[in-house]
């Protein structure tokens, strides 16, 4: 799990996915193999028009700014980017391969799909090329992030497609992915389905307006406060008041320390760890069981301390879901 957590510390920083994935390398100009090439101006016309009739081929522009020709709807896709699983999950699709497997177990958000046959390629960091030539995969998905590191390799095993991290923004990884396989509606649909969830939600809560809400992932020893956008957002999240000492909202969240959480003394504190493990969080939880600066936190002495499933912090739709009705249903049972 220690590799696991590094992905979420990167989060928390903004600094993307791990290090390195900040820097956005330039295009790369693909090969014959691959039906790559640099994107031309004016080129949405007949992407546009394929997926409006959703016919193949058609052309897909990546987050690179490259066109790759999908010859037909992909149906044996490596995933090298853990945090799209569920993107693909809800568009119905499962990756035959796939990086960073662990998060299948680790996150209940993906519980219902643990044990889908999907064959290990490692990290997202240093993949397994020699098994991923072995499954021969008819479509490779990377974060954008990565391609300098070993994009060009990829590109000699089956065409690649790179995605965008999308901070903050699932509804328009979805689309993309709506795209790739030719599931735009199915796209539209789950999209609109979650952000009514959200707003019905939101509704619910604004009982609890004059209440204050932390959300704050566990480490050994650590905490981080999260600006976590589907919580306290107001516009397209649940409009939760974060204590006026939070940390800034303009960032993704910060280390801080107990002192300075027992300073923020939200009503409602929401925890999870960083490194995505349940088994692991309920160990910390227990070694802070008899410090006084945690146990004179409000929230621990009303009671109103709610474990929330780590995968709220890569931010997408099935984490987002499942945040949501977990916030909903602890606060409204108080």
């Amino acid at each position: 799990m220690k590799a696991l957590m590094r992905l979420f510390v990167s989060i928390a920083l903004l600094a993307g996915i791990l290090a390195g994935c900040a820097e956005t390398p330039k295009p790369n100009n693909g090969s014959a193999a691959n039906s790559t090439a640099p994107a031309k101006e004016g080129s949405a016309t007949p992407e546009k028009a394929a997926q409006e009739t959703g016919k193949w081929p058609r052309t897909y522009v990546d987050a690179l700014g490259r066109e790759i020709v999908l010859e037909k709807k992909p149906e044996k896709v490596a995933l090298l980017f853990f945090r799209n699983f569920e993107h693909l999950f809800l568009l119905d699709e499962s990756p035959a391969a796939a990086t960073d497997l662990n998060v299948l177990k680790e996150w209940e958000s993906l519980a219902p799909y643990k044990d889908k046959p999907i064959v290990d390629i490692g990290s997202m960091t240093s993949p397994n090329l020699d098994k991923l030539l072995e499954i021969s995969p008819d479509l490779i998905i990377m974060v954008s992030g990565r391609y300098g590191s070993y994009g060009d390799k990829l590109e000699k095993i089956a065409p690649v497609v790179t995605v965008d991290s999308n901070e903050n923004n699932w509804q328009g990884a979805l689309r993309e992915y709506g795209k790739i396989f030719g599931k735009e509606q199915k796209a539209e649909d789950e999209i609109t389905r979650i952000q009514t969830l959200i707003a019905d939600s939101k509704e619910q809560l604004k009982k609890f307006s004059d209440k204050t809400f932390g959300v704050i992932m566990l480490g050994d020893k650590q905490f981080w406060g999260f600006t976590t956008q589907f919580v306290f957002n107001k516009e397209s999240g649940l409009a939760l008041n974060p204590p006026s000492k939070y940390v800034a909202m303009s960032t993704k969240g910060e280390q801080i320390s107990l002192e300075g959480l027992a300073a923020m003394n939200p009503d409602y504190m929401f925890v999870a760890d960083i490194g995505g493990s349940s088994k692991k969080l309920q160990g910390y939880l227990k070694n802070l069981e008899n410090d006084s600066a945690w146990n004179s936190l409000q929230a621990i002495k009303n009671g109103h301390m709610y474990a929330l499933d780590s995968s709220i912090a890569a931010g997408g739709p099935l984490g987002i879901e499942l945040g949501v009705k977990t916030i909903v249903k602890h606060i409204l049972a108080k």
